[in-house]
């Protein structure tokens, strides 16, 4: 299958996808995990305070993926994937009306990516009221697209200034299928995977997180398995980025859905009126004068 997800890709001892590090930033801070097992005993294991250190390193496909790409650079690497996909189907097809369609569907394709691009700049988007709430921020040039693969996994591409730092990916739990039936199977199967007790991550609507998380890291990337009901949610993101977020996004916009403060002052309630004060004319006189 061409549209590999990356959630079954194989881990291996070679590196799979070399993150390419802002030269200002260098290497990645060491996971907090790694810091934590450096100051335990030894013989013993202690829980990871961060991101869990998983056994090799997670090979991310198609050919040519790597943190940093553009969006543009993202589209042609998915543009050469729906050329090979689909060329089985042009080996069988007759030039003409049939040939014609296939052509159309596949210029669809290469534009799904460009097409669906969105920017979370100073207006509010329809993203804010789905499962990726708390994915990206306003006002820090962040923006996002999306393409259903053929196994109907949605991936999702997230970027800050127009490189890719993050890869979500929804999949539908089910009985007989890659994680499981249920958040509990994919959590054991993840675990088993990546040979390592993850890092839980509790959710707290406050800090922006709607639901409990598990979290893996094999030095270049992040992993972080999201427990979304009947869909688990894998998530890749370039640890650079990760373990420096607050760099990243500096700027603390306003709510954009909040209510302009001209709009809030005209709309709002009048104070109640004060009580009014006794006038002293009607005083009562003490008893016993006139």
């Amino acid at each position: 299958m061409l549209l590999r997800v990356f959630g079954m890709l194989a881990i291996t001892s070679a590196v799979g996808l070399a993150a390419a590090p802002a030269a200002a930033e260098g290497k990645a801070k060491a996971a907090p995990a790694d810091k934590a097992k450096a100051g335990a005993k030894k013989g013993e294991e202690p829980a990871p305070t961060g991101p869990a250190k998983m056994k090799g390193k997670l090979g991310l496909s198609p050919k040519g993926l790597a943190w940093n790409v553009t969006l543009e650079g993202l589209a042609k690497i998915y543009d050469k994937v729906f050329d090979e996909e689909f060329m089985p189907l042009y080996k069988k097809v007759q030039p003409g009306p049939a040939m014609e369609s296939l052509d159309a569907e596949v210029a669809d394709k290469k534009q799904l990516l460009r097409r669906n691009k969105i920017l979370f700049g100073d207006l509010p988007t329809g993203v804010d009221y789905s499962a990726l709430k708390g994915e990206y921020t306003y006002g820090n040039k962040e923006s996002m697209t999306k393409l259903v693969l053929r196994t109907g996994v949605i991936r999702n591409f997230f970027f800050f200034d127009d490189k890719l730092w993050k890869v979500y990916d929804e999949h539908k739990l089910r009985k007989g299928g890659p994680y499981g039936e249920n958040w509990e199977e994919a959590s054991e199967l993840l675990t088993k995977k990546f040979g390592a007790t993850p890092f839980k991550v509790e959710a707290d609507f406050a800090k922006g997180r709607s639901f409990n998380e598990l979290q893996w890291t094999d030095g270049t990337t992040v992993i972080r398995a999201i427990d979304r009901g009947n869909v688990i949610a894998l998530v890749y993101q370039d640890a650079t980025v990760f373990f420096n977020l607050p760099k990243h996004r500096p700027n603390k916009p306003k709510n954009p859905h909040a209510i302009d403060k001209d709009v809030a002052a005209a709309t709002a309630k009048p104070p109640p009126p004060e009580p009014k004060k006794p006038d002293p004319k009607d005083k009562p006189k003490p008893k016993g004068k006139k």
